[in-house]
């Protein structure tokens, strides 16, 4: 069991989008029970309140509730009971470093590392107004935590008879976008682009009989041909 605690300045616009996001990125992917995700403020200025409502539309957009979800503040045992706390921008590390007495487990990270940009901040959008910025922002940076912390991914296309169903499985299991093309070409961009860049992959191969063997076949390649560490069983 994995605990993650998103840290921002105020938690009602950058961190509550990360703990929906990467909640529901794992419940995706089957992995629900293995994550404890949460939020929390460095400040007191707006506890109790709920999410700003522009970050909760833009949630609701994506098809994803924050319903109940109101700000509260860090405490220092917030340091002892989460494996990683993720903050945004330099002052949410600050600020987080002051309340737990520095960071003696290297428990404290910004998000954006995880999407390939150490060094980066995610801008507060209260003050930038930029939702849709935000909110690519995030989902990169949970995208790579979730690769970093489950490198490996059984692809199960055991059961598939089609090759739409293929996709339907890589589309589901992969966490694609709606943007993303469902050809080959758009599987070898994706296996070598962030998040999925370095991970491993299972696949689990239809039955020697279903009319899409051949095609799962060639996908496995396009997975070897990125560079992925691939097994195939079945």
């Amino acid at each position: 069991m994995t605990k993650i605690l998103f840290v921002c300045h105020g938690n009602i616009c950058r961190s509550p989008m990360a703990e929906f996001v990467m909640k529901d990125m794992v419940s995706r992917a089957g992995l629900g029970d293995s994550f404890v995700i949460a939020s929390a403020a460095t400040s007191a200025e707006e506890l109790g309140n709920p999410v700003y409502p522009p970050a909760r539309r833009k949630l609701a957009e994506h098809g994803i509730s924050c319903k109940g979800k109101t700000a509260r503040q860090i405490t220092r045992a917030d340091y002892g009971a989460w494996d990683l706390l993720i903050g945004f921008d330099g002052a949410n590390l600050r600020n987080m470093e002051r309340c737990f007495g520095g960071d003696p487990e290297g428990k404290l990270h910004l998000l954006p590392e995880f999407a390939g940009r150490p060094g980066e901040i995610i801008d507060d959008p209260w003050y930038t107004r930029d939702f849709d910025a935000t909110w690519e922002d995030v989902n990169a940076g949970c995208l790579g935590l979730l690769n970093r912390l489950c490198p490996e991914l059984t692809l199960d296309l055991s059961r598939c008879r089609e090759r739409a169903e293929l996709y339907d499985v890589l589309s589901a299991r992969m966490l694609w976008g709606a943007d993303y093309g469902r050809n080959l070409d758009a599987l070898y961009d994706i296996v070598t682009g962030l998040p999925h860049l370095g991970r491993s992959f299972r696949i689990l191969l239809p039955a020697e009989d279903a009319p899409c063997r051949g095609y799962a076949e060639i996908m496995a390649q396009v997975f070897e041909d990125a560079g992925a560490e691939v097994s195939c069983e079945g």
